[in-house]
């Protein structure tokens, strides 16, 4: 269900506390609601000038755009977006869109900066709001509060900052954490288990119900390689095994593991190891 801002004046509210003399890990600086509908808005993270600072922005109405590393996806109403500034993305009122409507907070501090960093690795910059119902509920009654000013202290500001930022952690990366262990293995049997075939990114993240973008950032911080080096690594150290275990062709070696052409095999052999796959299947060992 999406949360109900509509009756929200479309203007920036700014936290400012003239009491404030001690640095805060997490404190929102700034909130609104907003319907954009200028084809020039655009926000560019990649400044690096910028000072650092979080956003959080929750779409209500239309749709915006999201860009990283020449990867595009459209925000949709009932999403959160999550961004660290400076960082690799950039977001826009795309041309098919007629507005974006929003809210969003801003926020600044230790806390507050390794929250997103941690989601962003672990969940990508966008979630869907009924994947984080809690989240949102306090979202949505800190943002309540900060419209009415209800919120006169930096130090009552910044506990309510650093709650949603645990809410958040909790509901995401802690959550996944425990949830994909099982599934995560599974994959790694079926990926063993199936090198004889072609095994693409699609498919490995179709067996996680996650995103292919989301899944290659999963697994990169998992394994420390990407899916298709992981899947590559595997199939050479299997041919390995094969080569000094059984007395077959080096071409039939290659499409035990899924290469199907024999020269590919040999070149990205000697690209791994320095040596051919004959060479490595006399020495009779591999360290």
């Amino acid at each position: 269900m999406i949360q109900d801002f509509h009756h929200l004046p479309l203007i920036r509210v700014s936290s400012r506390y003239e009491e404030r003399k001690v640095p805060l890990h997490a404190l929102t600086t700034l909130c609104g609601h907003s319907r954009e509908t200028r084809e020039s808005y655009y926000n560019d993270g990649k400044r690096r000038h910028a000072p650092n600072y979080m956003v959080w922005q929750y779409t209500i109405g239309g749709k915006g755009r999201i860009e990283k590393n020449s990867v595009g996806e459209d925000i949709l109403p009932g999403t959160m977006m999550l961004l660290a500034v400076p960082g690799d993305e950039v977001y826009y009122l795309p041309k098919n869109s007629p507005f974006w409507e929003f809210v969003f907070l801003v926020m600044v501090g230790r806390s507050s900066f390794q929250t997103v960093k941690s989601v962003e690795v672990h969940r990508g910059n966008l979630i869907p709001a009924d994947e984080i119902p809690k989240t949102m509920e306090i979202f949505q009654e800190f943002l309540f509060d900060l419209f009415s000013e209800k919120i006169n202290s930096p130090f009552i500001n910044s506990s309510r900052s650093y709650m949603l930022c645990m809410s958040l952690l909790e509901e995401t990366v802690n959550r996944e954490l425990t949830e994909r262990i099982d599934s995560f293995e599974e994959l790694l049997i079926m990926l063993r288990d199936n090198l004889y075939r072609e095994i693409s990114v699609v498919e490995m993240a179709g067996l996680m119900n996650l995103s292919r973008s989301h899944f290659s950032r999963l697994f990169t911080s998992n394994t420390g390689m990407s899916p298709r080096e992981y899947l590559e690594d595997l199939r050479l150290r299997s041919a390995i095994s094969i080569l000094q275990n059984e007395s077959i062709t080096i071409k039939e070696v290659a499409a035990r593991v899924g290469i199907r052409d024999e020269n590919y095999f040999c070149r990205i052999f000697r690209k791994y190891y320095g040596l051919s796959p004959g060479k490595i299947r006399k020495r009779g060992y591999w360290q």
